[in-house]
């Protein structure tokens, strides 16, 4: 085959992996990552051996030395030696099915890199593929736009960081296009992508594409040579700069409280439990400072160093596996070494766009490559790579490689065993393929398959779908397991219907694969207190002191992994409770009050459990506190809260915190028309006369609408 028909094949793959940001498999676990990564692995190690081939015969094609090559080299190599000391292995070289980012994934973008700088040989090729990418954003911008601000890709940081992108792409046509007409009609993919970015409300993205762009017009002022221009960009810098600060001024007015802006400052909360998780980065450095803990394994400093202050911010979304900040992700997970290898591939980009910048004195290009590498690193501060991002980057510095490296005369081909070549490659890439891809692909299809059953009550069914999943045994089985043994936790009621054989059968099972998640990494705290959850479901089913034992043994090893995470420590007192250890429970709740005070949820579970032993004093006590800190949604709609509930509303007459449970009512039971008239009559007991009639109007609407339905 010639030398044009190796490079069309592989540009032509090059352009297919980026469809796959379309792909969302419904029948995947984590559909909106494995579909992605897992098609985009197989095509990568495809197009690989036709790579492999391509430059064997073609040497002119082969990739020249490059700081930049060598940088990601570099890196790739530091996550690699990471799995060697890493507290789990398996998640660092082959990541997990919520993420799919382990070094085995990550090499694929490399081999994407590899590809384009062997085969994106002139600009003209250049503008197709950036064309392309722009063509694809587009439509999932124009997605988004219909209803789904993550659109194809499953989050919004996700989004924004693809588009910031794909926004910089269209800047390079736009001046490479010089004044050509066509060029304008680049302003319509901008104006879509900027619309579903702004959807995105993706604060750390926003504040990386604004510095991005000021940066451009600051080394404009700096650098070019033209006075008129030069003060344009300085006077339109100041007013910029002068505008902001004006605006961030205003943050404690109430037209900014009310606003998007709020959000770009330091009071959102997503923002405060970074810093929270910065913090725990922070206090283990000095116990990993050159290798870290090994690659993927965040969670387990975050866990160490978990502060229960984080709280006061958030009480889902507490087991980050991710630092939500590039450099402390990197820094924590493969130490000083890896993050110098890393911040190696960022020198090599700005010397070579210096190198550029002096080439060429006066040309936008090397600026406009300098503002979307700011906008990517900026916004990374906030956040982590992703598939898309990834491939955003690969993409941007294989350009950067082609500037540097003009196109040259090719050389005469050698003489290979071509067929020979592509005949035993491709044995070797459906082996690789069909172990790393395909079976991982069927596993979560049936753990997709199995859970379903297991849901809908058919325990029995779903566990031999699992079993047989799980038949290949492969290195992304651990959330496959994990989903087995939540999908039991929420079906106590249909487990409890099976036979005593069955139901030891089940729960021998369950245990079995929590187990084996834990033995990965005995100090997962998550993973231990699955497994205390799923001991814990075996002794109530089945009432075996073994049982009862064991799940104490592994919640202590939660506690133990992450002692400040106060919802474990409930756990262990409701293990107690099943053996009405009430006393023991008592302790064991009491004893996070002092992590956090100010945490409701520990007054809640003291409520409870004061109610459990008839000591209504007490439980009057707690119960107070703990709607009092704003702890009534804890309850859940539950007897616990009925009873408090009536405790304020018929028994003490505390209207204040009686209108905290009435309103929470309607919040549980929206569509019942008594809980709003509830709410009217404490309005109304109260004084307050028109929250009264709105309430009552509200009832009895609800109240027309359900007679009308009977």
């Amino acid at each position: 085959m010639t030398s044009k028909f190796y490079q069309r094949f592989l540009q032509i793959g090059v352009i297919a992996s980026l469809l796959t940001v379309f792909f969302v498999f419904s029948d995947l676990l984590f559909p909106y990552i494995t579909s992605k990564q897992l098609s985009f692995n197989i095509l990568t190690e495809f197009l690989l051996l036709i790579w492999g081939v391509f430059i064997w015969k073609f040497p002119a094609y082969r990739p020249k030395k490059s700081l930049m090559t060598w940088g990601i080299v570099a890196f790739l190599i530091a996550i690699l030696y990471s799995c060697s000391y890493s507290v789990d292995p398996a998640l660092s070289f082959w990541g997990d099915a919520e993420r799919m980012l382990g070094v085995f994934h990550i090499v694929h973008f490399f081999f994407l890199y590899l590809i384009m700088i062997s085969v994106f040989k002139s600009y003209e090729d250049w503008q197709i593929l950036f064309g392309s990418s722009i063509i694809i954003a587009t439509i999932v911008s124009i997605i988004g736009l219909s209803g789904n601000p993550y659109s194809t890709i499953g989050n919004t940081a996700y989004v924004s960081g693809y588009l910031i992108f794909n926004l910089y792409f269209c800047a390079l046509l736009f001046y490479r296009a010089g004044k050509k007409a066509w060029r304008w009609f680049l302003s319509i993919p901008v104006i879509l992508m900027l619309w579903e970015f702004t959807h995105t409300h993706t604060s750390g993205a926003i504040i990386g594409l604004g510095i991005s762009v000021l940066l451009i017009i600051f080394l404009i002022g700096v650098l070019h040579k033209n006075k008129k221009i030069k003060i344009a960009a300085w006077g339109t810098l100041v007013v910029a700069i002068t505008a902001l600060v004006l605006i961030f001024s205003q943050q404690n007015a109430a037209w900014f409280q009310n606003s998007f802006l709020k959000n770009l400052t330091a009071q959102k909360t997503t923002f405060q439990t970074r810093l929270v998780s910065w913090e725990a980065a922070g206090k283990d450095f000095h116990n990993h400072p050159w290798l870290g803990v090994g690659f993927g394994n965040y969670a387990s400093v975050f866990d160490r160093y978990f502060d229960a202050k984080f709280y006061n911010y958030s009480r889902g979304e507490t087991y980050f596996d991710r630092a939500h900040n590039n450099l402390i992700d990197i820094v924590s997970t493969t130490g000083v070494i890896g993050l110098l290898a890393y911040l190696s591939i960022f020198v090599a980009v700005a010397i070579y766009l210096l190198r550029l910048i002096k080439r060429k004195p006066g040309d936008f290009e090397p600026l406009i490559l300098i503002g979307l590498f700011a906008a990517y690193f900026i916004q990374n501060l906030a956040v982590f790579d992703s598939l898309v991002t990834y491939i955003g980057l690969m993409i941007s510095l294989a350009y950067i490689y082609y500037l540097i490296n003009p196109e040259t005369e090719k050389v005469a081909e050698k003489k290979v065993p071509e067929f020979s070549a592509l005949v035993v490659g491709l044995i070797l890439v459906l082996i690789l393929t069909n172990y790393c891809n395909l079976r991982p692909w069927r596993t979560f299809q049936g753990v997709i398959n199995g859970y379903s059953a297991v849901s809908a009550g058919q325990v029995m069914e779903g566990m031999a779908i699992y079993k047989t999943a799980f038949a290949d045994s492969t290195p992304l089985d651990r959330d496959g397991k994990t989903a087995f043994i939540n999908s039991l936790i929420g079906s106590a009621n249909a487990l409890s219907k099976l036979s005593v054989k069955d139901q030891k059968e089940v729960v021998t099972y369950a245990i079995t694969l929590a187990k084996e998640n834990v033995s990965n990494n005995p100090q997962d705290s998550l993973m231990q207190l699955q497994l205390a959850q799923t001991y814990s479901l075996a002794y109530n089913l089945l009432d075996s002191d073994e049982y009862y034992n064991n799940a104490l043994k592994a919640v202590d090893a939660a506690i133990a992994a992450s002692p400040e995470r106060i919802p474990v420590y409930f756990m262990k007192a409701n293990i107690l409770i099943s053996k009405q250890k009430y006393d023991e429970a008592l302790m064991v709740i009491n004893s996070t009050i002092e992590f956090n005070p100010e945490f409701p949820d520990a007054y809640c579970q003291l409520y409870r459990v004061y109610n459990i032993k008839k000591d209504t004093k007490n439980a009057w006590v707690n119960g107070d506190k703990c709607i009092d800190l704003n702890g009534a949604e804890t309850l859940g709609m539950s007897k616990d809260f009925l009873t408090l509930l009536n405790h304020y509303y018929v028994e003490t007459k505390d209207w204040n915190r009686a209108l905290v449970m009435a309103k929470q009512l309607t919040v549980f039971q929206p569509s019942n028309d008594q809980a709003w008239s509830l709410l009217s009559e404490v309005y109304g007991a109260m004084g307050d006369v028109a929250n009264s009639k709105s309430a009552a109007f509200e009832a009895s609407i609800l109240k027309t609408s359900t007679s009308t339905a009977q």
